[in-house]
């Protein structure tokens, strides 16, 4: 395969207040949050008897809503919004900030956690106060798919949603382009993964890296039965004469080292050329 590049920019949503900068649930959180929860105008009585309104909201949420959650009570979807975003931003959200501190947090882990939060009621078990890696919170967070002690599909499709974003880097946070790792190049596409075992062209110029992603300097390829040689700026020779360890080699204008007979002349500086 040979690759062409590309880039994006994004970043986490913030709120700063004083010296101290809070993170905030971003609309694709609130959205996933939503999408879960369902919304109903009308009060309800849940499955165990509490009255429930809007996405979720309870009487545990008095200090929020100023008001009962008793049959007969119906609002307007803007009032429904309006009480889901305070009681993440108030309840929530303070939930899984408070950990910032201990995992830096990016924008997609802090939406699905809040979403977790929402949903359990704090990420504390999840993270075991804050002791847990990523990797087994996210591991983990699958495991909270059951509600007495029953698996629920809906559960777990909320929690592969939640993990799923918890594990999606922000495009600000994806390495791009090229980078020098304890003294080897690599190039980093769009999507964060170095390029491997192929050739890329930047500007232009052809590399060729290896297995682990490291670029290939002074170095013979064989690619698909032809071989190619890689410069000492990593640059494929293309098109000349090339000197390597005493000998002479030609290389056409695609990289390929030519065999055989061909002609050659001397151009005006009296420097031989194909």
């Amino acid at each position: 395969m040979w690759r062409c590049k590309g880039s994006e920019k994004s970043g986490p949503f913030l709120i700063i207040i004083g010296r101290k900068t809070l993170m905030k649930i971003s609309q694709k959180g609130l959205e996933l949050i939503k999408k879960f929860e369902g919304c109903r105008l009308k009060a309800y009585q849940d499955s165990v008897g509490v009255w429930t309104i809007g996405y979720g909201t309870t009487n545990a949420d008095k200090t929020i809503t100023g008001t009962n959650i008793v049959s007969g009570l119906q609002i307007s979807q803007k009032i429904a919004d309006e009480w889901l975003r305070q009681s993440v931003d108030k309840k929530y959200g303070p939930k899984v900030e408070k950990y910032n501190a201990a995992y830096g947090w990016n924008q997609n882990e802090f939406d699905a956690l809040v979403s977790f939060a929402y949903n359990i009621g704090s990420i504390d078990q999840l993270t075991a106060n804050g002791t847990r890696s990523r990797s087994i919170i996210a591991e983990k967070i699958i495991q909270y798919n059951k509600a007495g002690g029953k698996v629920f599909p809906g559960l777990t499709r909320r929690r592969e949603a939640e993990r799923a974003l918890f594990l999606t880097p922000m495009v600000s946070e994806v390495k791009i382009g090229w980078k020098n790792e304890n003294g080897k190049w690599s190039f980093y596409l769009s999507n964060g993964q170095k390029v491997k075992n192929d050739w890329y062209c930047d500007n232009g110029k052809w590399y060729w890296f290896g297995d682990d992603g490291t670029m290939f300097a002074n170095q013979w390829v064989q690619y698909k039965g032809k071989w190619y040689y890689l410069s000492d700026s990593g640059t494929m020779v293309t098109d000349k004469l090339f000197a390597i360890k005493n000998e002479i080699f030609a290389f056409g204008s695609d990289g390929v080292m030519r065999e055989g007979t061909f002609t050659v002349h001397a151009n005006s500086r009296g420097a031989i050329e194909l």
